[in-house]
């Protein structure tokens, strides 16, 4: 009876052991994932930040110079904060990454689409108002001046080159003033003579870093605006720079972008990736969308023994012969053949549908960056086309229309010695009209004017006027004064008298 007793407080004791190691055991897992968490934790914020400041090519910041970047000892605290959250953009990929992505058409297709459509109708020079010979003469000269200076081709490439980089600029280059770079540029006779424009150069961003410029004043005009910048070791006004940024990133992360703004390649960056994986999964599925094999007898393999290599004859055999215009034999008993093939339905669709997404960060329609058109009863892409082309419009007078006009300015200054504020650029429309709807156009202008003039609600004299001002008729830049003398005409000629009155 003692032994029973004995037995079943050992047992007892053994079963609260039990409980006490199985505790032990599973607080010991608790503080090992503790543990493990803790150092994942430890490891993200010891991860090197990805807002930092950019790396300048050799050379541009003069010898014994240093690069004018406010905030550069808050950089740390800011990357720490930005990279907390998820996200697609990791900081400013850097010149020699951008440059390479270039060599990729799925990256080169939107800025030279971009570019291209911008410049595509280009613009004219014309004069505000009421103008004579003499201002007609200088639109004449400032046209083929502008021509001779290939003013459209570098606009293109200057858009281009930002749409790549993030920033792009033009340098002003005058005779005589080299020793002056470092100081403004004034747009007046005294400052730019007749003759001393040189022409416009293009300076990729990689070339160029600020020097000086406003942080400690946000309610100045230059507050993080750069008024003089380094060019290769050389210091040039900002005035001399026309510098186009299209898509600015704000204050806190101008440092870390070279005081340039977001490259469209690094927007499209996610998505071209996306695209390009999906390429490559879909063309190794279709490469090896089928899967063949052959039931056999591997017993002599698993054994390990000599007799292996018959049944590696066999495998090599069957990819041997495995074709289209061979017979495949296999033993009735031992052997038995299968094949499993992948769907290939709807890998179309996610192809379509993973390229059309690279079209998103630059609001071009499919059909002017792809090529793709719309499919299905009556579909046309005419509503995209108008919607793009007003989204191209409003970035010519964002960021093209400033450029321009300090171009013309000194234009103006290289040929005449001074500047008329009523010549001025403008931008010809993007939707254009085909020969069919144009001459429908000027047959309803043509019978308004003479619906008009019979109604004797205006004068003949003042249809001739609206036919000469309306730049987009055939009759634009007719003398409206000069009325022909009908009667006269008729006089002298009487068989056309009959004619002229029907």
């Amino acid at each position: 009876m003692a032994k029973k007793k004995l037995k079943r407080s050992r047992s007892g004791q053994d079963l609260k052991q039990r409980k006490v190691d199985a505790l032990e055991a599973r607080n010991r897992m608790n503080q090992q994932l503790m543990q493990m968490v803790q150092g994942l934790r430890n490891k993200q914020d010891q991860a090197p930040y990805q807002y930092e400041l950019p790396q300048i090519m050799p050379g541009v910041i003069p010898e014994g110079q240093q690069s004018a970047i406010a905030m550069d000892c808050a950089c740390s605290g800011i990357a720490s904060w930005v990279n907390q959250n998820p996200q697609f953009y990791g900081g400013f990929l850097g010149y020699p990454v951008l440059a390479q992505m270039t060599q990729s058409s799925d990256y080169r297709a939107v800025p030279e689409t971009t570019a291209g459509e911008m410049v595509r109708e280009w613009g004219k020079v014309k004069v505000v108002g009421d103008g004579d010979d003499e201002l007609s003469d200088r639109i004449q000269r400032l046209e083929k001046r502008l021509k001779e200076l290939g003013i459209r081709d570098l606009i293109r490439q200057l858009i281009e080159t930002e749409m790549i980089f993030g920033r792009a600029q033009l340098f002003i280059n005058l005779k005589g003033q080299e020793a002056e770079s470092n100081l403004p540029l004034l747009l007046k006779a005294n400052h730019i003579k007749k003759g001393d424009l040189i022409g416009f150069k293009l300076v990729e961003p990689m070339w160029t870093t600020p020097s000086l410029y406003n942080s400690t004043d946000p309610m100045a005009d230059d507050f993080y605006q750069p008024s003089k910048w380094y060019v290769l070791g050389k210091e040039y006004h900002s005035d001399r720079l026309l510098t186009l940024v299209m898509r600015p990133v704000p204050d806190l992360l101008k440092p870390a972008y070279n005081f340039s703004g977001i490259s469209m390649l690094q927007l499209m960056q996610p998505y071209v990736e996306r695209w390009q994986r999906t390429v490559d999964a879909v063309s190794d599925l279709i490469h090896a969308f089928s899967l063949t094999g052959l039931k056999t007898d591997l017993s002599d393999i698993l054994a390990g023994d000599d007799t292996a290599s018959s049944t590696i004859l066999r495998t090599e055999l069957f990819n041997l012969y495995r074709n289209n215009l061979n017979t495949l034999l296999v033993d009735k008993e031992a052997e038995e053949f299968f094949q499993i093939n992948t769907p290939l339905t709807t890998l179309d669709a996610l192809v379509r549908q993973a390229q059309e997404q690279m079209a998103g960060p630059s609001h071009t329609p499919l059909v002017k960056l792809l090529g793709i058109t719309p499919s299905g009863l009556n579909a046309n892409s005419d509503g995209e086309i108008r919607v793009y082309n007003d989204y191209i419009s409003s970035q010519q007078e964002a960021h093209l229309r400033p450029i321009i006009e300090t171009i013309l300015r000194v234009v103006q200054l290289d040929l005449f010695g001074e500047i008329n504020e009523s010549v001025v650029f403008e931008f010809n429309s993007l939707h254009q009209l085909n020969d069919e709807q144009r001459a429908n156009v000027n047959k309803t202008k043509a019978e308004t004017a003479v619906m008009l003039t019979s109604g004797n609600l205006v004068s003949t004299e003042e249809a001739r006027d609206t036919l000469a001002k309306d730049e987009t008729g055939d009759y634009s830049g007719i003398d409206a004064e000069d009325v022909p003398d009908w009667e006269g005409l008729n006089s002298e000629n009487p068989e056309s008298e009959t004619d002229h009155a029907a």
